[in-house]
């Protein structure tokens, strides 16, 4: 049944834009010159369109990609020269102790 009304439209739509209007032109040809600068600057915006998602994609993408890049440490920021800085604005540690202080850490860690 949608085989033949297809054909039955088709044949009936195509006989109406064979008409003849005048001057050697039909009703396909008048639509057609009405239709084609619309149709035009529909393109033309479609493919503006598509070209800026196509670059809003590739941008996107390009950002979600990991880089392989491999990490470097620039010697400047290096934890040893920090460290080495650091001693020599504070001085060296004192890490010796009286006996008294000996003493009473000895009793403080014991109670625990």
């Amino acid at each position: 049944m949608f085989i033949i009304r297809f054909i039955f439209y088709f044949t009936l739509s195509f006989a109406i834009m064979c008409i003849p209007i005048g001057g050697g032109r039909q009703v396909f040809d008048k639509l057609y010159s009405m239709v084609t600068p619309y149709a035009r600057d529909a393109a033309k915006v479609t493919k503006q369109k598509f070209s800026s998602t196509k670059r809003y994609s590739k941008k996107l993408y390009s950002n979600s990609e990991p880089s392989l890049e491999e990490d470097q440490v620039k010697s400047k920021m290096a934890a040893v020269k920090k460290k080495k800085s650091i001693i020599k604005e504070n001085g060296p540690a004192d890490d010796t102790y009286s006996d008294e202080e000996q003493e009473r850490l000895r009793r403080a860690l014991s109670d625990e």
